[in-house]
């Protein structure tokens, strides 16, 4: 959930594990008593942006619902810096067994840290963000950064769907061997139709860009066929989305649109005398903006319906050219594609661990090497997009503790090294 640019001290100072009795198979009310798990886990860390930070994370599963789980992170450090996380997922309304809802909120306060934008006087003739950009063409400032979010996911009745989203989220998470290799939505796989309104901002304390908002509220709509055999460890299958976002604007900042296609591909590469399980993962995205070079008229003034750097289409951060900063690159529109080697070794020695094996089920671990490559521009060219690409390599260690996929990773590129622990897998 951490990146950190220069180091990183992770200390777990308390570990906290409680369970209560409910059922055993949410989609079966006739069941055996299940567990409802509350998990807790400090952590503290130091880095350039957050000197010596102190924070949190917890979940509680089975609260209210027996598929729903409760998610929140707080963190706070010796320079002021701040932020608190909080998300309930797999919320479902009686009466509609096809419908689920997830509602996110983010806040947070930095002190200090750099920012991709129009101000640095040592870069007046360069566009920061841009493909050619400097890694020193940046702002640093602090700020204050919001974004919530709630998504309407309807699991469409055909394929592995059929059933509900209930039974559609038990199939992802346990494995299911209808998906094989067919590519077909209505008989195999799981389609799903989000609705996703959300409102972001980020507000600087010393300026803001000229010509560019503080704040996106709109839409987004996606359409996702997944049929892999598996969410948290997937060895053949796919997974498709088109995504539409829309900001509707206002009196004070244009409108916009941008649209994504992103495709998954996984290729079991097999078992041998070290590894339980091999495979090869491939993810391709592509963005645009077409509201680029169209104009409204804002306070009396022609503006372009772009959107703000931190709003749009980017590049750099958790998921895409990892080796970089977060929002590192942005534009009208950009390519990314990544290539993971996964293995999970035969040896597996974290359950036998003192005191964390005991209380916590971490009933696997992954080990990852990884390359991505992408860049931005400010014109829709693939062959444009496929020129002076930038290019980032690494690995990690993923693992499983108590049905939440970890990932800690190392990544590299031209410019920094990162380490990050976050959650779920990149694609």
């Amino acid at each position: 959930m951490i990146g950190i640019r220069r180091t990183l001290t992770l200390g777990l100072l308390t570990l906290l594990n409680s369970s209560f009795i409910w059922a055993d198979d949410p989609t079966n009310s006739e069941s055996e008593p299940y567990y409802r798990e509350a998990i807790g886990v400090p952590f503290l860390f130091s880095s350039e942006d957050w000197g010596l930070a102190l924070g949190g994370a917890g979940v509680v599963k089975g609260l209210g619902q027996p598929q729903m789980t409760l998610f929140g992170t707080v963190i706070g450090s010796n320079n002021g810096t701040k932020m608190g996380y909080l998300g309930l997922y797999n919320v479902m309304v009686p009466g509609l067994d096809h419908l689920q809802i997830d509602f996110s909120v983010l806040e947070s306060s930095l002190t200090e840290t750099n920012y991709f934008i129009p101000g640095n006087p040592g870069y007046p003739h360069e566009e920061p963000g841009s493909n050619d950009s400097s890694l020193e063409n940046a702002v640093r400032t602090g700020g204050r950064e919001q974004h919530y979010q709630v998504h309407f996911q309807y699991t469409l009745p055909i394929g592995d769907g059929r059933d509900g989203a209930l039974a559609a989220m038990a199939k992802k998470a346990r494995g299911y061997n209808s998906s094989k290799t067919l590519w077909n939505p209505m008989t195999t796989g799981i389609t799903s139709l989000e609705l996703q309104p959300y409102y972001m901002s980020q507000r600087l304390d010393n300026f803001q860009p000229e010509h560019e908002a503080d704040q996106s509220a709109g839409i987004r709509l996606v359409l996702e066929y997944d049929n892999r055999n598996s969410s948290h460890l997937p060895t053949r299958g796919s997974r498709t989305s088109f995504t539409y976002t829309y900001d509707w604007g206002s009196e004070d900042r244009p409108d916009w649109s941008t649209v994504e296609f992103e495709f998954s591909k996984f290729f079991s590469l097999g078992s041998n005398d070290l590894m339980n399980q091999q495979v090869l993962a491939f993810n391709a995205w592509v963005a645009d903006t077409p509201t680029w070079n169209d104009t409204t008229t804002i306070n009396g003034e022609d503006v372009f319906r772009r959107a703000p750097s931190f709003a749009g289409i980017n590049l750099g951060g958790w998921d895409k050219l990892r080796g970089y900063s977060s929002d590192r690159f942005y534009g009208r529109s950009a390519v990314s594609y990544s290539l993971e080697y996964r293995m999970m070794p035969k040896w597996q020695p974290l359950e036998d661990m003192p005191i964390i094996g005991p209380l916590y089920d971490i009933p696997w671990w992954q080990w990852t090497l990884f390359m991505d490559t992408g860049r931005v521009a400010d014109d829709f060219d693939f062959q444009e997009l496929h020129q002076d690409m930038k290019t980032s390599f690494g690995g990690g260690i993923r693992f499983q503790v108590e049905g939440v996929t970890v990932r800690t990773e190392i990544a590299s590129s031209a410019e920094e090294t990162f380490f990050r622990i976050f959650v779920n897998q990149p694609f």
